[in-house]
């Protein structure tokens, strides 16, 4: 059963739209995982959460679409991820997506040293990656920019887009984890996030 009308009701529990999109990512179901981390974000307060946005990340890559992969974490960093270390998951899935991705590893040298001030585990998976990536910036051939730098948090688009909306805003439908606190979906979304 693909993510339906059925899976976009408000209510239902984190645990519900993680195990929906877990299904969806395992069976490579890229436009389905769209609309059920699309429908998790929008009711059921998914838009808070890093693990909402990584499965629109796969989606995208699934998709082979690796700048709309760029733009969901762009989205997420400038409207809705508003704790520090969200952001900073946030910041690495980005550089990994920059610069195996996209290929433009040395624009994404910040994201992932942005990301060794996060988390003591996520500072440890970054700091791999920024060694890798460093290497690779120094041979890359890459002259223009492919990306643009990660934007600031904008409460005031927030609320902006949310007077002007025909529903009101993503609610936050359930207590939040820690900040800065592994996403229960981090390593099925690693295994697609590392398979360029």
């Amino acid at each position: 059963m693909g993510a339906t009308s059925a899976n976009r009701p408000a209510g239902r529990p984190a645990s519900w739209w993680r195990e929906q999109c877990l299904r969806l990512l395992d069976a490579d179901e890229g436009y389905e995982l769209y609309r059920a981390a699309k429908s998790w974000r929008v009711s059921g307060g998914g838009s808070f959460t890093p693990d909402a946005w990584l499965m629109d990340v796969c989606s995208a890559l699934l998709l082979h679409q690796p700048k709309i992969a760029l733009h969901c974490c762009d989205l997420a960093l400038s409207t809705w991820m508003e704790r520090p270390g969200d952001r900073a998951v946030l910041r690495f899935v980005r550089g990994l997506v920059i610069a195996d991705h996209i290929r433009d590893p040395l624009r994404a040298l910040d994201d992932l040293e942005c990301a060794l001030h996060g988390p003591d585990w996520l500072a440890a998976q970054a700091a791999p990656e920024l060694d890798r990536v460093t290497a690779q910036a120094r041979r890359s051939r890459v002259r223009g920019p492919r990306a643009t730098p990660a934007p600031e948090l904008d409460t005031d688009y927030r609320e902006l887009i949310s007077s002007r909306a025909s529903s009101p805003a993503p609610a936050r439908t359930a207590p939040l984890s820690p900040d800065g606190a592994v996403p229960s979906l981090w390593s099925p979304a690693m295994s697609r996030l590392r398979r360029p």
